[in-house]
This record gives structure tokens, sequence and C-alpha cells, in this order.
């Protein structure tokens, strides 16, 4: 006939639960680090395709005058930056490719620091590009 054994009862701060935490920490600061980027990046696409949205309505209007289309490029650029994007040499473009396509785009940096410079400070490039069939 077997013994029953008897288990000492665990303490409340044992090693499950300080690893538990620490993995939700780094889970929470990946998310702190990571997620704006990527919800910036979405944005940045949005605001193409609403440019874009403005330009097929008017699309003679900006083939006949050019400053038309440098003050939607500007527009474009503004609103890049009032979305978060800080890269100081980001480019965006406009570019008219024939009378039946148009390209919007924007090139940017995002940099990742760590504190105490755990990992080297990391850049990702993101290039996102909207393209308008004309009809």
């Amino acid at each position: 006939m077997a013994k029953p054994v008897k288990y000492k009862r665990p303490r409340k701060i044992n090693v499950v639960s300080v690893s538990i935490a620490l993995v939700l920490l780094l889970l929470g600061f990946l998310a702190y680090q990571y997620l704006p980027a990527k919800l910036r990046e979405g944005e940045a696409y949005r605001i193409l395709d609403e440019t874009a949205s403005q330009f097929a309505p008017r699309k003679s209007r900006y083939f006949e005058n050019p400053g038309s289309l440098t003050r939607l490029k500007a527009d474009m650029g503004q609103n890049l930056r009032m979305i978060g994007i800080k890269d100081p040499q980001m480019e965006h473009w406009i570019e008219i490719d024939s009378k039946h396509q148009v390209r919007f785009g924007v090139l940017y940096s995002e940099w990742t620091t760590w504190p105490f410079d755990i990992i080297e400070k990391q850049e990702r490039v993101v290039e996102k590009e909207y393209t308008l069939t004309l009809h």
C-alpha cells in the first residue's frame, strides 16, 4: 500500500512567479517599443491612400498645373509629420507614370533604442507605396 505524500505549501514569491513577471515585463516593453512604429506604418499608408483619393477626382487639374501637384505633395508631407514620423531625412513622392497610373510613396527610418544600451540603437527603414490606377 502506498503512503500519501505531503508536499510543502509553495511560497507566494518563487522562481515561477518571478519568471512569469519578468516575461510579462519584457513583453510589455517590446509592445511599448514596436507597437507605435507598426501603428505609424499603417497610418502612413492611410495618408497615402487619402492623398490618392484627393488626387483622383481632380486628376486633370494636377496633370495641367504642376503647382497644384506640388501643394498636394507638401500637404501629404505635413500629414506624414503629424502622425509622428520624426525622421528629418524622410522622403515622400508623387510620381505620375502615365495618364493611367500614379504612385504615392514615403520612405523613412524608425529608430529603436534600448535602456542601458543593452542592444545598440537599431534602424528600421520603412517604405510604403500606394499605386492609383486611373481609368
